[in-house]
């Protein structure tokens, strides 16, 4: 017979998996933290998931830069016209904070050395009014178009946002780049391209 004053312990229906929250909590501030002041989280001694700095997409080799995109006023661009100078092409979106706090910096080189680089920046949001709003918000000049299929990114082997494609003169892919750049590691990444 059970004592009537004993008070049964609760029992929980599911266990709680704290291993996998840190995990997957640490693959997020991963993914979406940008710049070099990133830093690896780590469990004990074992890191959960490496910076992003470390985590970096393979350099396209022999790639054909006729690349289209749109562009806002409902034209086709296309990245192939920009061969002959130093070409940078920023993957960006309106979802993404690292994307918008290193805007205004391309925006500051684009400034800074004229038309002797090109910066083209191309949106992946599926709605062209959120790219068109940031970019109002942001007050860039440089060349912008938009690539909501995601087409000329999964060609230069985008997987992280942002994305920065370095590209020389003749047209050949020198690096891409994923994660947040400021003025000066823009300057020293195009000082490779020129």
């Amino acid at each position: 017979m059970q004592n009537p004053n004993h008070i049964a312990a609760p029992r929980s229906h599911r266990p709680i998996r704290f291993g996998a929250m840190f995990i997957a909590v640490g693959l997020i501030a991963a993914a979406c933290s940008g710049g070099s002041d990133t830093q690896t989280i780590k469990l004990g001694e074992q890191p959960l998931a490496p910076a992003i700095e470390d985590v970096q997409p393979d350099t396209p080799e022999g790639l054909n830069l006729d690349i289209a995109f749109d562009t806002f006023d409902g034209q086709v661009g296309n990245l192939g016209a920009f061969v002959g100078r130093p070409l940078v092409v920023n993957f960006f979106a309106a979802w993404c904070p690292t994307c918008i706090s290193e805007m205004p910096d391309f925006e500051a080189v684009h400034q800074q050395l004229g038309d002797s680089v090109a910066i083209v920046g191309l949106s992946i949001d599926a709605d062209a009014r959120d790219a068109l709003e940031l970019i109002d918000q942001t007050g860039i000049t440089y060349d912008t178009g938009w690539d909501p299929r995601t087409t000329a990114y999964i060609e230069f082997g985008g997987f992280a946002m942002p994305t920065t494609v370095f590209i020389d003169s003749s047209g050949e892919v020198v690096e891409v780049f994923s994660g947040g750049l400021n003025v000066d590691a823009l300057l020293d990444k195009i000082d490779q391209i020129t």
